[in-house]
């Protein structure tokens, strides 16, 4: 009996060391980021028979475990994901705010307005041409603005395709080292007492799930019998217990032009399905957030273009041309102009163009006309042949205007149209556009471009702003065209939606406000969101140092008492032996 029961103070002993170890394990670790407490897991011995009667025989440790609420983690994991999603949003809104600067002294809203006010200056001096020239460089610092805006958004999208590759670099490094902690895992905890558990990778898995959370949306399942873990991500496996799915960048096309970086899966070649995450947010970010404003800008700079060019055309400066060359230039000058497809519209009607001779001070209004038919369309089942396309050609725009009295015109190599006059003293201008194709070739224009990455302001007035059309009824004879542009901001059109273009402007900037105070809100939700649920986290598995040192004594008072009992029964196997 004495014997047996030195044996059982022993594992008490052994068990109050043990106790001590995990206590001490717990406490090295308070601030160790990803720590889960772990408990020592106590069972009594198992009970033998003496005699009549059944008798225990102390305790013994079953196992260290983790104190890990599973469900928690899960939903820490997502709360990490919703959050690294939302702020990676929040974060590309702010620097889109700071880029677009409204309410700044640079803002384009600004820079509208500048340009618009140097127009109606014009209209108090239109004989003095440094105000034209102050309403070209406007116009200039305008387009300059736009193209800034546009080229930092191109810039920031490309910065997100870069970052979305570093990601996938990164998920394929904590991918790798989950997998291998799956396989110290299995291998420490195969044939293992109930509740012995491989701790410290545990530990380092978790840290790298939840880093990988961070960066794209994850769903984790642990197989019971082995500890290994499987990853998946939006129904793509990652990681299933020893086995790894590489993942890579593809590139597409949107259509804007501008490429997107995805994520891919190795094997399977197809597109993560991603909900949540730093990924998903670069994507919103490229996508929505940063796109959606450059086509926002992309839109309104194109309908100013074809707004004001389609008011301006019609107008003439102090100054007429000797020669001009289109901006455009056609790839079939024998193809009928309405099929052609020109960026800006055009429509059956007519334009004027007068000639002036400085010697004789006669001036002659010359009308062109513009036919433009509609195609007949075929029913593509059909049998019937289509009928040719019908209407003005190019190469009789040139035909009438050869026709015209001082003036020649013909196609450049590139199938340009050039005007040019016979005489030193004879200038053309143009007017009455009722047609819009002058608008279309770049023909007496003040905007070129087609959108915001290549809207400027034409070369011509740059050399010579005499030439600012701000007359309607002649070189230099008065400025109702200037009236026409300085009233802009302040006419509804309907290539704005029946708004100003000032009004159609704001509009976009009160959209982009709006969405990024959304996006700031759901953000802060998801930031406290994680912040609370971490601190349940901390709760159940955090290490309390207060606890901590009560169990230390718990156990240092257990060993204390142990060792009186083996002193007891050592004192009695004294006696016996001198007896």
């Amino acid at each position: 009996m004495l014997f047996g029961s030195l044996q059982m103070a022993g594992s008490a002993l052994n068990v109050s060391s043990l106790g001590i170890q995990v206590t001490g394990q717990n406490l090295a670790n308070v601030n160790t980021p990803g720590y889960a407490r772990e408990q020592l897991i106590l069972e009594t011995s198992n009970t033998l028979k003496y005699g009549r009667n059944v008798i225990g025989t102390g305790v013994q440790a079953s196992g260290v475990v983790q104190i890990v609420d599973q469900y928690l983690e899960e939903r820490l994991r997502n709360a990490v994901s919703d959050t690294a999603d939302s702020g990676t949003q929040y974060r590309y809104t702010n620097e889109l705010e700071a880029l677009v600067g409204e309410f700044s002294e640079n803002d384009l809203s600004t820079s509208l307005d500048t340009f618009f006010n140097s127009i109606a200056n014009i209209l108090n001096n239109p004989e003095t041409v440094s105000y034209r020239k102050m309403a070209v460089e406007e116009g200039g610092a305008l387009a300059e603005k736009i193209r800034k805006i546009s080229g930092s958004l191109t810039t920031m999208r490309h910065s997100i395709n870069k970052s979305v590759g570093d990601a996938a670099e990164e998920i394929n490094l904590l991918t790798e080292q989950i997998r291998q902690l799956n396989m110290g895992i299995a291998k420490l905890e195969s044939g293992r007492s109930p509740g012995t558990e491989a701790t410290s990778l545990r530990d380092d898995r978790q840290l790298a799930l939840t880093a990988l959370s961070q960066i794209v949306n994850i769903k984790v399942s642990e197989d019971a019998d082995s500890g290994a873990v499987t990853v998946s991500c939006g129904g793509d496996i990652l990681v299933a217990g020893t086995y790894r799915e590489e993942v890579y960048v593809n590139h597409e096309t949107d259509s804007r032009g501008l490429t997107k970086a995805m994520l891919v899966t190795g094997s399977l070649k197809s597109n993560l399905n991603l909900s949540a995450g730093a990924v998903a947010g670069m994507y919103e970010a490229r996508d929505t957030i940063l796109g959606g404003f450059a086509a926002e800008l992309d839109y309104f700079t194109h309908r100013m273009i074809e707004s004001f060019n389609a008011i301006y055309t019609s107008g003439q400066g102090l100054d007429g041309y000797s020669t001009l060359t289109s901006l455009q230039g056609l790839d079939d000058p024998d193809a009928v102009l309405g099929t052609v497809g020109f960026d800006y519209p055009i429509q059956n009607g007519s334009f004027s163009l007068f000639v002036t001779d400085a010697k004789t001070k006669v001036s002659k209004e010359e009308s062109v006309t513009v036919e433009v038919k509609d195609v007949e369309k075929v029913d593509p089942f059909s049998l019937k042949t289509p009928k040719p396309a019908e209407g003005t050609t190019l190469n009789d725009l040139i035909d009438r205007i050869n026709g015209i009295e001082h003036l020649s015109a013909e196609l450049t190599s590139r199938n340009e149209l050039k005007i040019t006059s016979d005489s030193p003293d004879v200038t053309f201008a143009f007017g009455k556009d009722t047609s819009g194709l002058l608008a279309a070739m770049g023909i007496n224009t003040f905007f070129t471009g087609t959108g915001s990455a290549d809207v400027g302001v034409h070369s011509m007035l740059e050399t010579d702003p005499a030439k600012f059309a701000a007359s309607s009824d002649g070189i230099g004879k008065d400025t109702l065209n200037a009236v026409k542009l300085a009233a802009m901001p302040e006419t509804p059109s309907a290539r704005f939606d029946n708004m100003t273009i000032t009004g159609y402007y704001r509009l976009i900037i009160d959209k982009t406000a709006i969405a990024g105070g959304t996006v700031k809100a759901i953000a802060t939700a998801d930031a406290s969101y994680q912040s609370t649920l971490q601190s349940h986290r901390d709760a159940v598995s955090g290490v309390n140092p207060d606890d901590e040192t009560i169990n230390l004594l718990v156990y240092q008072r257990a060993y204390q008492a142990t060792s009186k009992y083996v002193t007891a029964i050592n004192e009695m196997l004294d006696y016996l032996l001198q007896i």
